[in-house]
């Protein structure tokens, strides 16, 4: 798949923008309803009473529009930890990631579409790029808060950290249809142990 068919074409008049967000808010309620496996161009332009050519000039693919959808909560997933950790002095990476399972329990907790992104998306060949973009962005978050507060921490143990973390979450989530505080702790604990390894 080439690259001009996986990004969103970003519209710029306030009428497009509506429609822009009003088919993501309608694939958000699909993914939710129907699951990952059940969405089509088809389905979500009757679903968003949209013409299928109106769709393809904002979203080329399918791909797309998950990768838009998938854009939209790590950049809001982003600003949460960014806010609630900007002001924090604390000089350990464990406190940092403690707070980065909270946060992503309670938004994902809060937001089951991102959640089905966040934790399915890989299981369809044709969005594991997006899949693993996901997970560079939210390690990337981690690792560039531990950077501004001057904690050495080599880039690849945060990756594994963080998907030690989003790992342990999704089983959570898999079995109970969200997080509980047990699969927070287990989280806490797993990603404490690997950090405190050599």
């Amino acid at each position: 798949m080439s690259i001009d068919n996986l990004v969103p074409n970003r519209p710029k008049q306030k009428r497009s923008i509506e429609r822009f967000e009003k088919i993501l808010n309608t694939v958000e309620e699909m993914l939710i309803k129907d699951g990952l496996h059940a969405l089509t161009i088809q389905e979500i332009a009757r679903k968003a009473k949209m013409k299928r050519p109106s769709l393809y000039k904002l979203f080329p693919s399918t791909a797309s529009i998950f990768y838009a959808l998938s854009e939209r909560h790590t950049e809001k997933f982003n600003s949460l930890y960014i806010n609630n950790t900007e002001s924090a002095s604390l000089l350990t990476a464990t406190w940092y990631f403690n707070v980065f399972i909270d946060l992503i329990s309670i938004y994902l907790n809060q937001n089951k579409a991102s959640a089905i992104l966040f934790f399915y998306l890989g299981s369809l060949p044709v969005l594991k790029s997006t899949d693993q973009q996901n997970k560079r962005f939210l390690a990337s978050v981690i690792l560039q808060t531990l950077s501004s507060k001057k904690i050495d921490i080599a880039a690849e143990k945060v990756y594994i950290a963080s998907q030690l973390c989003l790992a342990t979450l999704s089983v959570g989530f898999g079995e109970e249809n969200h997080i509980s505080p047990r699969y927070v702790a287990e989280a806490k604990k797993a990603v404490l142990a690997y950090l405190t390894s050599a």
